[in-house]
């Protein structure tokens, strides 16, 4: 039997709007090998990447759809608005049809997303065509539009969101179009508003039955904690003791740097004492009980607003024990010593 070793394959199309028969390059499945996925769901491929074949574009008009939309009836209001408006900005573009290189297949997004504006699709069908687009800048190397292309993307998936629930956005669920908000908001260095975001996405209801988002959420949460702490931090260095309040300034400055000595001298908790310097270790520790560390240090800022880091957490359970337990002896193993210490703390 003769297989067709040739990665593409071509489709006659009639395009809506012009009624215009053209061809269109399509890729085979099996000429797709994915190497690697990003954390805004770019996924990077061997060889061919189909996204660069995902939007179809008539060479007559330049409508531009993607290739699962492409078909779908027009709206009579949406045909007339294309027609005028396609035929004012009509442009000389490059040839769509056999293999496409990556600054074609981003020109096609590009048209697609002018399509898109024009016959105002939902912003949830923009949001999409912007990302995709930010994906092939990236490919690019061409960070600053990436950039401005996320952006617009963030935008118009909040847009959505906030304005579009339960009628455009069908195909994309709460807690995946929650996550990419935050994700995005964390790619433009937004790290306040991507730790706002992952945590409503961390505590929604249905987030267990997305077990990926869950694990990326979590992930990505973590990473946006920490960059928001250090950019808080620059931006206490930058500013300095104020004139008039340099004793208050470099006393909320030291407070906000060590989280874990704040205390407010009205909830009874003791202040720390002072403890010499912090010294790193290596410690290998089960997933679960990274899970719990996590977890724990992700209620704190669930309840108050207050970053804790699960190190933090950590420190704070083995002072516990500590105190409670100066001394502990005769165990010969990890499991006797948890268990002197469960019986203590029944006793």
């Amino acid at each position: 039997m003769n297989v067709d070793k040739n990665p593409y394959f071509e489709q006659q199309k009639i395009c809506p709007v012009c009624q215009n028969k053209f061809t269109v390059t399509r890729v085979r499945s099996s000429a797709c090998f994915v190497v690697a996925r990003d954390t805004d769901f770019y996924v990077k491929y061997r060889d061919i990447n189909p996204l660069l074949y995902s939007i179809w574009v008539c060479p007559n008009c330049q409508y531009a759809n993607s290739d699962r939309d492409f078909n779908e009836p027009l709206r009579p209001a949406e045909l007339e608005r294309l027609k005028k408006g396609l035929a004012l900005l009509r442009s000389e573009e490059p040839d769509f049809s056999g293999e496409r290189t990556p600054q074609v297949g981003l020109r096609s997004l590009e048209l697609a997303i002018r399509t898109a504006q024009i016959r105002q699709a939902p912003a949830i069908v923009q949001a999409g065509l912007f990302l995709r687009a930010a994906w092939i800048c990236r490919e690019l190397g061409k960070t600053e539009t990436e950039m401005k292309y996320i952006e617009q993307a963030k935008n118009l998936y909040q847009q959505s969101f906030e304005k579009e629930w339960g009628r455009q956005t069908a195909k994309m669920s709460d807690c995946r179009i929650m996550y990419l908000i935050g994700e995005l908001n964390r790619r433009l260095g937004n790290y306040e508003e991507a730790v706002k975001w992952f945590s409503r996405t961390a505590v929604h209801k249905a987030i267990k039955n997305e077990p990926e988002i869950n694990r990326l959420v979590r992930d990505q949460w973590e990473i946006a904690r920490e960059a928001y702490k250090k950019q808080q931090s620059g931006k206490l260095q930058e500013q300095g003791p104020t004139e008039g309040e340099g004793g208050k300034a470099r006393e909320s400055t030291e407070s906000k740097k060590d989280p874990e000595s704040i205390g407010d001298g009205k909830t009874g908790i003791l202040q720390p004492k002072s403890r010499g310097s912090k010294v790193k270790m290596f410690l290998s520790l089960y997933t679960d009980q990274v899970e719990w560390l996590k977890t724990t240090a992700n209620r704190c800022y669930d309840r108050h607003k207050v970053f804790m880091e699960k190190e933090t957490v950590a420190r704070a359970i083995l002072d516990a024990v500590m105190e409670a337990f100066p001394e502990v002896d005769d165990f010969k193993s990890e499991e006797e010593l948890k268990n002197i210490v469960l019986r203590k703390l029944v006793d």
